[in-house]
């Protein structure tokens, strides 16, 4: 496990597709933890003062995604860490957060996420949901540890990862 002394490592990096629980279980780890959650979506929100949809409806993607990278800069702190579904994609967040963190694919099928975000409101690339997963996929691939989650509860997927660590 990653010495938590380190303030600027993040202990516990989960990534994965819209669906995959991120948010949810990095509420659950986090408390396990003792440390706080971040979600990068948050904090690029808190910053622009605007919606995930809106930036990427003003802006474009291309616009998010920098905004996203500063966000994955700036992450500090022995903490669990709840990234967009598109942010470990990037090769430069990838880089940084495989260096100083556990990162973790949460991976779900396409079934369960769709069940799990529905018509995906707030969610931008949710009608591209199934193409996007099969970009993606490999990529999540990368992270040092990898949790099946559909079937389970956030408790169960919370547990099998605090036991992988």
């Amino acid at each position: 496990m990653i010495a938590p002394t380190d303030p600027r490592t993040p202990r516990v990096v989960l990534v994965g597709p819209p669906g995959a629980g991120k948010s949810t279980i990095g509420r659950k780890l986090a408390k396990e933890l003792g440390v706080d959650l971040y979600d990068t979506d948050a904090g690029i929100e808190r910053e622009t003062g605007r919606t995930i949809p809106e930036i990427f409806a003003e802006d474009g993607e291309p616009a998010f995604r920098a905004l996203e990278r500063l966000e994955v800069a700036a992450l500090s702190g022995p903490v669990v860490a709840d990234l967009g579904g598109g942010a470990f994609c990037q090769p430069a967040n990838a880089e940084r957060l495989l260096a100083v963190g556990r990162v973790v694919f949460l991976d779900v099928s396409e079934a369960e996420a769709a069940r799990r975000i529905g018509g995906g409101e707030g969610r931008p690339l949710a009608s591209t949901w199934a193409p996007l997963l099969a970009r993606r996929r490999p990529l999540y691939g990368r992270a040092h540890l990898r949790v099946e989650v559909d079937g389970l509860g956030p408790e169960a997927v919370a547990r099998r990862i605090l036991g992988m660590l």
